[in-house]
């Protein structure tokens, strides 16, 4: 077949770069320009609109089955994927199970929580769209992989609340493998070592978590990580497992000097104000409030450990 003296060849994988860009974009409209950049990159051939034309016409024969009209709609400019059943697509199912997983979060209601969103993390069976060579589509696939990998952590964050430290290690060692700059998970793992007991191994994840930040973008690791380090170097976590965005509160002052050392430090939850309502000014403002609540403290733990240090300084040259 020929286009104007050009000869028009519809492979498999172009057919399928066309169909992942429209369901990737379900009940959206797309351009012809953009499904042009997903087939082609930027060295479309000159017949590139009259080759989609015949991939569309091709793809409508096999969606069609037994009904009459195809699921893919031409518009000017443009096709539409039309998918009104919510159990069609695994992304529409895992949007639902995901929301559904949510809202259980919110009203503590752990197991079924968990139940859900391990269902949601099931549907994922490898990379999306593997195998199809594309910048257009990797620029769609970029917010399906950080969605997947939210729900992930938000998943070990309920299994963390649960008490299941010990069944989640090995699933978190490996997704911090795999992404290892992840902060939420570095910490997420570091409270399942420890609370399975095994504080060494908490410690020495953090030393690696460290290096590996500093060698590989030569930036330390997020405060609130250093924060849980020195809490697990102490000891004194909370029963509970904390949120990884828990940091440390000042020690009573009481107990300050109680046996030469500091008696251990608690963990102050970093909750969103409730107050707030929808004004976004007045949000950030008791954001920026809390936060220097959160660096006195940490100051005022700095200065006791320097002074506990120098007292014991001056006791040894005594």
């Amino acid at each position: 077949m020929t286009n104007g003296g050009e000869p028009i060849e519809i492979s498999g994988i172009r057919r399928q770069k066309l169909l992942a860009a429209l369901l990737l974009q379900p009940n959206q409209m797309v351009s012809l320009d953009r499904l042009v950049d997903t087939m082609w990159d930027d060295k479309p051939p000159a017949s590139a609109h009259g080759q989609i034309r015949i991939c569309v016409s091709g793809l409508r024969r096999l969606l069609r089955g037994g009904e009459r009209d195809s699921v893919i709609e031409t518009h000017p400019s443009c096709y539409r994927i039309s998918v009104h059943d919510e159990d069609a697509l695994d992304l529409f199912t895992f949007e639902r199970l995901v929301s559904q997983g949510r809202a259980m979060v919110h009203d503590n209601q752990l197991e079924r929580a968990e139940r859900l969103l391990k269902s949601a993390l099931a549907l994922w069976r490898g990379p999306v769209v593997t195998g199809l060579d594309s910048s257009a589509l990797n620029s769609l696939v970029v917010r399906l992989h950080e969605d997947r990998l939210t729900v992930q952590e938000e998943y070990f964050d309920v299994a963390l609340k649960l008490g299941r430290h010990q069944q989640i290690i090995g699933d978190l060692t490996g997704f911090v493998a795999e992404n290892p700059f992840r902060e939420r998970a570095c910490a997420q793992l570091m409270l399942a070592l420890y609370h399975a007991g095994r504080q060494a191994d908490a410690l020495e994840t953090f030393r690696a978590i460290r290096m590996r930040f500093s060698e590989d973008l030569g930036i330390e690791p997020a405060r609130d990580l250093h924060v849980l380090h020195q809490s697990i170097l102490v000891g004194r976590l909370a029963s509970a497992p904390p949120h990884t965005s828990d940091v440390l509160a000042p020690p009573s002052p009481r107990t300050k000097r109680s046996q030469g050392r500091p008696a251990g430090v608690a963990l102050l939850s970093r909750t969103a104000p409730s107050t707030v309502g929808g004004d976004p000014l007045e949000q950030l403002r008791l954001e920026n409030d809390l936060l220097r609540v959160e660096r006195d403290g940490l100051r005022r733990i700095l200065s006791l450990w320097l002074d506990l240090n120098d007292g014991d300084a001056g006791a040894a040259a005594v």
